[in-house]
């Protein structure tokens, strides 16, 4: 049971992680668009976060490698809300899950794991369920920014996912903290660059406040935790498929909340998908990360 508890964890997150969307749109729907409700997100669970570091006391300091990944993993959150607002739940769903593919090529070529036939699997049924999802249509046309979001999303976790994995690193608390200060400063440089969001105006921020301080205290921390203390156990590939398991939460609710295309590619993209995933782990394995020299 000890060594199936990480992989627990990460399909918990990952149901939970599926349910992204319900206080993403609710913050868009109080006036917050685009980025700036996965800034609210983060910010409001800030505090939490703090107090959680504090009364913890993780005497484990940051690594420099440790302190990356975190912030990569801050950066895939931003990213996936941004992406949500843009375009359909399914499509960022899936496209963020092209992640496993992106941690197995990481593993193989920087972490001398070995290229297997589970893996070739898996990343075809991926690659196929991506296919059939946008209907055979993958050219630079059929793409949206949503569209692009969303893979970005899913390389920056993967190679947040690979540093924390594979270097010391303190315990889930405080890599939440880094991954929630990632998403922040994120979210400020998007809003920068893209100058596409308006800013909320004051009766928006102060009717999506209270909703970001729930939303970052009771979902966004335990989520949070939960899938970087699976991060520092389990490996980046393994991690990434498994919590292809979002999609079944994910999809499920959009379709059954949202007025989104819900037809038969998705129905086959999705199943494709959680096959790959489940490819991957018929033999999950744990590993500790190598002692820091």
């Amino acid at each position: 049971m000890t060594a199936r508890l990480p992989v627990i964890m990460a399909l918990g997150s990952a149901l939970a992680w599926g349910l992204w969307w319900v206080p993403v749109r609710a913050l868009e729907a109080s006036g917050l668009n685009g980025v700036w409700a996965g800034i609210a997100m983060n910010a409001g669970g800030l505090p939490a976060f703090l107090l959680l570091v504090l009364l913890l006391r993780d005497p484990v300091p940051f690594t420099q490698r440790a302190a990356l990944g975190a912030f990569l993993a801050g950066v895939a959150v931003v990213t996936y809300s941004a992406a949500i607002t843009y375009t359909d739940v399914v499509r960022v769903a899936l496209l963020f899950y092209l992640a496993p593919v992106w941690s197995k090529l990481i593993e193989v070529t920087f972490m001398g794991e070995r290229w297997t036939w589970r893996s070739s699997l898996a990343i075809a049924l991926s690659f196929a369920g991506i296919f059939t999802i946008f209907r055979g249509e993958i050219s630079l046309e059929a793409w949206s920014m949503g569209d692009a979001m969303a893979v970005a999303s899913g390389m920056a976790w993967s190679i947040g996912a690979a540093l924390i994995f594979s270097a010391p690193a303190p315990g889930a608390a405080k890599l939440s903290l880094g991954m929630c200060i990632g998403g922040l400063v994120t979210g400020g440089v998007l809003i920068v660059l893209m100058g596409t969001d308006p800013t909320p105006t004051r009766d928006a921020a102060i009717t999506a406040a209270p909703l970001a301080l729930v939303a970052g205290a009771l979902y966004l921390l335990p989520m949070m935790t939960a899938t970087l203390w699976a991060a520092t156990r389990l490996p980046p590939a393994t991690l990434s498929f498994l919590l292809t398991a979002e999609i079944i939460s994910g999809v499920a609710t959009a379709a059954l909340f949202l007025d989104e295309r819900f037809g038969a590619p998705e129905v086959i993209g999705t199943v494709l998908v959680a096959l790959g995933a489940t490819v991957e782990v018929l033999a999950p394995h744990t590993r500790r990360p190598a002692a820091a020299p």
